[in-house]
């Protein structure tokens, strides 16, 4: 009889062995995963805090090269296609004329958003958290309707920054379906003489 306790003693000493092991494993298998993937949060919103390549390039293409953008994702009907996350991006404009202003407009800045007001100082209507014009260009302007810039050289190099789909989204809400891993038409192509 005197056996049974030890018995009992020395399953549970096992038992506890075995949980202090796999707790040990989960914390160890959390933190890896935490390293792996520590600016993308798991949410019902995948990839929200996404970072993209930048999609920009100059148009190489004979008959529209002239001061104009190509996507990797494609233009379409004049729409040039961007993602949400690009980060210290570049692109330098080839064959502009000197003296032209060019422009081209933000296409989300007219998307639909609910009337739930928002915080001064939050993301803004924009799809660029910043686009400016680093060389090439006398001035240039970024408002939410879209961008502008005089050349004053034939090639104008621009810098940007897209938001992230976490901050489109808080500023428009619920707008449907809040696709954050695909492209989308953002800006139209580049137009010349119509600085508005």
């Amino acid at each position: 009889a005197s056996l049974e306790p030890e018995r009992e003693m020395r399953s549970l000493g096992r038992r506890h062995r075995a949980l202090a092991a796999l707790l040990v494993l989960a914390v160890a298998l959390g933190r890896a995963d935490a390293e792996l993937v520590a600016h993308s949060p798991t949410t019902s919103f995948p990839n929200r805090y996404a970072r993209n390549i930048c999609s920009l390039a100059a148009s190489t293409a004979e008959e529209m090269s002239e001061c104009q953008v190509q996507s990797l994702y494609g233009t379409q009907d004049g729409r040039v296609n961007m993602t949400f996350g690009e980060e210290s991006c570049s692109v330098t404009l080839k064959n502009c004329v000197p003296g032209v202003c060019y422009s081209f407009r933000d296409a989300t800045a007219a998307a639909p958003r609910d009337d739930v007001p928002r915080p001064t100082g939050g993301p803004s209507a924009s799809f660029f958290v910043s686009v400016q014009a680093t060389a090439g260009a006398s001035v240039f302007s970024h408002t939410n309707a879209g961008f502008s810039f005089k050349a004053s050289a034939a090639e104008v190099t621009l810098t940007y920054q897209t938001r992230t789909c976490a901050d489109h989204f808080s500023y428009r809400g619920r707008t449907g379906e809040q696709e954050c891993r695909q492209s989308f038409a953002a800006i139209t192509e580049i137009d010349a003489g119509t600085p508005w």
